[in-house]
């Protein structure tokens, strides 16, 4: 009887000082790719020429997210609210600017 092998493709990466998943040497993030599944007008053809991936690629990202949803799709709810916390804070500020009379 013949031994199998596990053969690991590797194409996503995570740099030391950073918590996003990555095409390796692309800079496309998991993340971003996960937000393309099931789109309609974002199919693999047109990610992969717009970003300049290969299917394998896309495919790759796919199944990582899927791997590691929870911990994507919390990263990605963290860093919404924050999205938000920060717009609220300069719509905050610039209305006292203007409450205080200094133009923008």
């Amino acid at each position: 009887m013949s031994e199998s092998f596990i053969i690991p493709i590797n194409y996503i990466e995570r740099k030391p000082d950073s918590q996003k998943y990555r095409i390796v040497g692309k800079g496309v993030t998991v993340e971003f790719l996960a937000q393309l599944i099931d789109d309609g007008d974002w199919p693999v053809e047109r990610i992969c020429e717009n970003y300049g991936l290969t299917p394998s690629e896309v495919h790759a990202a796919w199944a990582f997210y899927y791997d590691h949803k929870d911990e994507i799709d919390q990263r990605v709810q963290i860093a919404s609210k924050d999205f938000e916390t920060q717009v609220d804070t300069t719509k905050r500020e610039r209305l006292q600017q203007r409450l205080n009379g200094k133009s923008i």
